[in-house]
This record gives C-alpha cells, structure tokens and sequence, in this order.
C-alpha cells in the first residue's frame, strides 16, 4: 500500500478535475473582488487629482500609502470577508473532492457532484480546518511565549551576533511550523474522508503523524506544487512594478487572470497529490 504524496498522481488526475480548477480559480477572484473595488475606485481618485493623470517617477510607494490610508476600514472588511469566504469555500471543494474520490472516484467527474457531497459533509471538514487553525496558534503562543521568556533572562546577556542568530532560528521555527500544520490538514483532509470516521481533530493527528513518518515525499510534494503557486500570485505585481505598459487595465487583466489560473491549477493539484495517504489510490482510478 502506498501511503506516502506523490506530486506524479496530482498531476496524473488534473486533466479530470479541470471544472474543479476552474471554479477554484473563478470562486477565488470573486471573493477578493470588493477589496479591488475598493481600491481601484480610491486609485481612480488619486490619478484624477494629477497633474497629468500619470504617477510621478519614484513615488509610486509613497502614492500607494497614501492611497490606501483613507480606505483601510472598508478595505479591511473586505480583505477579511474574502479570506472568510475563501476558506469556506475551500472546505467545500476539499470535502466534496475526498468524498467523490473515496466513495466514487470513476471518470467523467462532474463538478455538480463534488459541490454537493461536499455541501452534505462541509462541517465536518470544517471541523478539521478549525482544529488545523487551533493548532497554529496553539504552537505560535507557545513558540512566541518561548521567544518573550528568552528576551526577558537570556538575550540581555549575549551580542548581537547572538542575537541576529536567534531571530533567524526563530522565523525558522515559525515558517517550519506554518508548514507542519499546512501538512497535517492536508493528510488529515483525505484521512477524514476514510472509513466511518468522524473526528477531525483524530484525523488531523493521523495526518501529522504521517507527515512525520514521510517528511522528504510530504516536503518535495509541497514545495513542487506550492512554490510556483506562490510565485504566480507575485507575478501581476512585480510585472507591473518593472513595467508602466503592462499596468493598463486590459493587460493587467489579463496577467492577473492567467497568474489566478495557474495558481489555482497548483492548489488543486497539491491536494490531488495526498490522495495516496488514503491507501487507495490504486483502487480508484479515475482513468
């Protein structure tokens, strides 16, 4: 039985779940759209008090601070409300893809069946991501209490090459742990969804157990799919940084919905890549 992530079975399934990458990619700009009104409607106001319409050269920071500062609290709302909307949203296309893999994981996937098993099972998956929440901010207040304990009786006595040293293994220890609980509630997402099982927090504990006992697969399978991920979503912004043609509205759209696509074609393929973990991958073929 292998139980271990495999990025080539991610890959393997995506051409399957092409409607399931798409509704990520589109549900994903939709709950992030208030906050770019928001923004826009400020930026179209700040451009039209120009001189010239045109931003002068090398201010472009200044005039983004300046920009947003009048409209942090209704852009703060809808920061907030997307990133809510957008983590229930990923409940439900997670629960309904492990479901319609355990339970049915034939071809011809239809994303009306994902969406309603995982309305049926939402909460339950739900559950999972709120232990998965606890448990970050469980081992961020043991970690930063640690961090306090130390500046209080140890750090007053060393030197700042100490000092920069021990800043550095802390964000270390932060960004490994941010990972360790992004890793056990992805196994703990397909875990859930085995057997008659019904507790989260148990399934969560398997999850990080076993990415314990497989970190390089576990590790390799995250890195492969979440870096270019990551580095897609930076994309629009560092292009239209370094280049004032591509900042018009049609080719910025245009970027910002291929770097949306792509990352969303990640996303969905980092979560294919942990159905191994279920000990059923070679039962359910979707081919």
């Amino acid at each position: 039985m292998d139980s271990q992530p495999s990025p080539l079975f991610g890959l393997r399934h995506l051409n399957e779940m092409w409607r399931v990458v798409l509704a990520v990619w589109l549900v994903t700009t939709a709950v992030f759209l208030p906050a770019r009104l928001v923004v826009l409607i400020a930026a179209a106001e700040a451009f039209a008090a120009l001189p010239d319409g045109s931003l002068p050269d090398g201010e472009l920071l200044l005039i983004t601070v300046e920009l947003v500062r009048p409209v942090w609290a209704p852009l703060a709302m809808a920061v907030l409300s997307g990133w809510l909307a957008l983590w229930a949203w990923t409940v439900l296309w997670h629960a309904g893809v492990v479901r319609w893999f355990v339970l049915s994981g034939r071809s011809g996937v239809r994303l009306t069946e994902i969406l309603g098993r995982g309305l049926l099972d939402w909460w339950r998956w739900a559950r999972l991501g709120l232990t998965s929440m606890g448990a970050l901010v469980l081992g961020a207040s043991v970690l930063w209490l640690a961090i306090g304990w130390a500046d209080d009786h140890v750090l007053e006595h060393v030197d700042d090459r100490l000092l920069g040293g021990f800043v550095a293994a802390a964000a270390a220890l932060s960004l490994a742990m941010v990972v360790l609980v992004w890793l056990a509630t992805l196994q703990g997402a397909w875990l859930l969804g085995v057997g008659n099982r019904r507790s989260a927090v148990l399934a969560w504990v398997d999850g990080l157990w076993g990415s314990l006992r497989h970190p390089v697969s576990s590790l390799v399978t995250l890195a492969l799919w979440s870096v270019p991920a990551l580095a897609a979503t930076a994309v629009p912004l560092l292009v239209g940084w370094h280049f004032e043609v591509l900042r018009s509205p049609l080719p910025s759209a245009v970027i910002d919905a291929a770097a949306g696509l792509f990352a969303a074609f990640c996303l969905v393929g980092l979560f294919l890549s942990f159905a191994p973990v279920t000990g059923r991958a070679a039962e359910n073929r979707v081919e």
